[in-house]
């Protein structure tokens, strides 16, 4: 088990490492695996020794090449994915489900970057502000042949609404990270001799039917409250809609293997179903719509128990 730990210390150094390179997003990505195998497979105390010596021997590595700002940071950053891990540990201990481990995951890292993002308004960096500033500089980066076919006062309306998702940003990157932490990490331990449980096939998912109800008020809200004024209720809808529309739009790709299962179909057909559904929302978002239809009537309406029953 040393010679095991060791090799996961060795990969979390690595990976933080990355961090100052071109694989930033990969490495930000994965660096919450090595943590959760550690804490799964170790006890605590032995946990907490490999966890700070990885840190120690990654801020000297840094130093040794006059890079002590970047250990620095690199240290920070993987104490800001501490608690997650954590998390997702325990859950895992405890042979909870996967949707459990997912969960917890998903809160503890949205709650950790709700008190970071706290903390720097205590200190007076004044966030909207900032994320503001960083969109504007982000244009004038685009070609000015670009920036002259949109009106100034469109772009404002655009940053405004952008900066009043900044919700629905933070929940994405918090479901990113415990859904790629727990795929990959899951099929670590279990190769380690680890018995952790997966999502069920994709044929059975299905949201619960209060998603409906939750869907239709916010759309005729939606039709209410046309323009982004910067009102609460806007603000809300803003950030509740893309993720009711994302929920159903993964039910509606769920119905795609439920569809391949009871056809008798290749289990390939569900899987490329799903690709050129991605491709075409990366294209054509605006086809999400279809997609959220679908999913909606796959949960409010009993097309699978008719279907099973010819």
């Amino acid at each position: 088990m040393n010679r095991q730990a060791l090799l996961w210390s060795l990969i979390l150094v690595v990976l933080l490492l990355l961090l100052s390179t071109p694989l930033v997003m990969v490495a930000m990505s994965l660096a919450m695996i090595p943590v959760v195998y550690l804490f799964v497979r170790l006890d605590t105390k032995k946990f907490v020794v490999y966890y700070v010596l990885s840190l120690l021997a990654l801020y000297a590595v840094t130093s040794m090449f006059g890079s002590g700002t970047l250990g620095t940071v690199a240290v920070v950053f993987s104490l800001g994915l501490l608690i997650p891990a954590i998390v997702m540990g325990v859950l895992y201990k405890k042979k909870s489900s996967a949707r459990s481990v997912i969960t917890g995951g998903t809160v503890a890292f949205l709650a950790q970057l709700l008190v970071f993002l706290l903390l720097l308004t205590l200190f007076g960096v004044q966030v909207t502000d900032e994320i503001r500033q960083f969109m504007r500089s982000s244009l004038e980066t685009v070609p000015a042949e670009l920036r002259e076919l949109i009106p100034a006062t469109m772009i404002d309306q655009i940053i405004d609404v952008m900066v009043q998702m900044l919700p629905l940003y933070l929940i994405g990157i918090s479901v990113y990270y415990s859904v790629i932490t727990h795929w990959l990490a899951r099929k670590v331990l279990n190769r380690s001799g680890e018995s952790i449980p997966g999502l069920r096939p994709a044929k059975e998912w299905m949201l619960p039917k209060s998603f409906v109800w939750y869907y239709l008020i916010a759309l005729v809200l939606n039709l209410i409250f046309l323009e982004p004024d910067g009102s609460m209720i806007v603000m809300m809808l803003l950030n509740v809609m893309p993720i009711l529309m994302a929920a159903f739009t993964v039910q509606a790709f769920a119905f795609f293997f439920f569809l391949a299962d009871v056809k008798g179909w290749s289990k390939a057909v569900p899987v490329i179903l799903v690709i050129v559904s991605a491709f075409l929302l990366l294209l054509l978002p605006g086809i999400i719509q279809l997609f959220t239809l679908l999913g909606l009537f796959d949960v409010a309406f009993p097309i699978r128990s008719r279907m099973k029953k010819s």
